[in-house]
């Protein structure tokens, strides 16, 4: 029951909200959102609008919703696109996305978009591939954490709800040894964050003093993202603390915890680390990388 009253809940903010904001510059916008007939694994289908890909519609396409309009061709007579919505308390997870892509290629759906408050590294990864492996073309769509608290705010057309995120852009050194019979030990930089700003619908990299925290797990185990280092970049409220603190520190203290750069760290050969930064809206982007990709040393 708690499953249905969720997946109720998000049908009925696409269907008030029925536009995702994507990269390159876009909006896409749907008509005739409903609950698919019979599903094993999706949650929703709609139409798009043929004038909603930023690009202005064609004679053909305004043919097609004229017809539409005038009910000589049923709303969903075309190839309808699919939705399914991730867990309210938790990431999309390679499982749901598989079942997915399968459901959606089985069903002619021509693109599937997978919406979730969070997501895995490897979910997004099989996303990403799933074009390329055979599959119905998808895409990632990040929820505001707005919609976790229900009927609280209110959802309208013009509501950032839905929005594509960008991944983190880092790169993994190794730290020059001092003696060779030391540890192998390793540095990660946060290079940037290409954000897309769904107001002005404008891609952007944020700056490190844009950044309000980012986090390491320097051994991820693909399962629980355990932070072992902690950054906050963002400096407006680094003079208040201080002032609150009323003690004397370091300098260069301050300056690591606002820093791009990891302090330096022991890794096995085969160790994967990863990367979380969160952005403005507060959307958790992640990204994992392997110890066998660091460069130097």
């Amino acid at each position: 029951e708690e499953l249905g009253s969720y997946v109720e809940r998000m049908l009925g903010v696409l269907r008030r909200v029925p536009v995702l904001r994507i990269e390159g510059n876009r909006t896409v916008s749907f008509t005739n959102v409903r609950a698919p007939g019979r599903s094993l694994s999706l949650h929703a289908e709609a139409i798009v609008q043929p004038s909603a890909l930023g690009r202005d519609a064609s004679i053909l396409d305004l043919a097609d919703e004229a017809e539409e309009s005038r009910g000589d061709r049923l709303a969903l007579s075309g190839k309808p696109v699919a939705f399914v919505f991730g867990p309210e308390n938790g990431a999309v997870g390679t499982r749901l996305v598989d079942a997915a892509l399968k459901e959606a290629y089985q069903k002619s759906y021509s693109h599937l978009y997978i919406i979730g408050f969070g997501i895995e590294p490897n979910a997004r990864e099989a996303i990403a591939r799933a074009e390329q492996a055979g599959f119905t073309p998808a895409t990632y769509v990040q929820a505001t954490p707005d919609l976790l608290m229900g009927d609280l705010l209110k959802n309208m057309r013009s509501s950032q709800i839905f929005s594509v995120c960008g991944l983190p852009e880092i790169e993994i050194r190794k730290v020059k040894k001092s003696d060779k019979r030391d540890p192998e030990r390793y540095q990660v930089t946060l290079l940037g964050v290409d954000t897309f700003d769904p107001v002005d619908m404008t891609v952007d990299s944020l700056e490190e003093k844009d950044i309000p925290a980012w986090f390491l797990d320097s051994d991820y185990n693909e399962m629980v993202f355990r932070v072992t280092q902690a950054f906050f970049p963002k400096t407006e409220a680094w003079e208040n603390l201080k002032r609150a603190l009323k003690a004397d520190y370091e300098d260069s203290v301050w300056e690591h915890l606002r820093g791009m750069t990891s302090a330096p760290f022991e890794a096995p050969a085969d160790a994967k680390i990863a990367v979380k930064v969160i952005d403005n809206r507060g959307n958790e982007l992640m990204v994992v990388k392997t110890i066998a990709e660091a460069i130097g040393g």
